[in-house]
């Protein structure tokens, strides 16, 4: 029993350090974009893509011009601050495929102007978006 416990620690440990390598890439990064375990699922390209935004919903999107993918994010409250904790559900397309988190816990890694850098330690999922106003 005793031999459990620090194995459990160092376990709790590398789970935690294993985040901070897909973190740290992501938000040294400027592009608005959808990543999961540090690889690019959508980036947002003013030639062929669209932004909305929408304050009363708290929700922003990403999407191509054609509509065929997109990422869509609803939070809980407006991102304010680096450390806020939020709550909310994350929809984007992969191939033919949409997918969804619901009710997930975001934090808020990186404010910079109107871009907010948001990151779930579910899934690894780290998302871009940007407030219009």
């Amino acid at each position: 029993m005793k031999k459990i416990f620090p194995l459990l620690a160092m376990l709790l440990i590398v789970c935690a350090c294993n985040d901070d390598k897909f973190i740290e890439p992501f938000i040294d990064s400027d592009e608005m974009r959808l990543v999961q375990k540090g690889k690019t699922l959508f980036t947002y390209n003013p030639n062929t893509c669209q932004i909305s935004f929408n304050r009363e919903k708290r929700q922003f999107r990403v999407q191509t011009d054609d509509m065929q993918d997109f990422y869509m994010l609803t939070l809980s409250a407006m991102p304010t601050s680096e450390g806020q904790e939020l709550t909310g559900t994350l929809m984007w397309t992969t191939g033919d495929e949409v997918n969804a988190i619901k009710n997930v816990a975001f934090s808020v890694k990186k404010v910079e102007g109107d871009k907010i850098w948001l990151w779930t330690r579910n899934g690894k999922i780290g998302v871009v978006v940007r407030v219009l106003d």
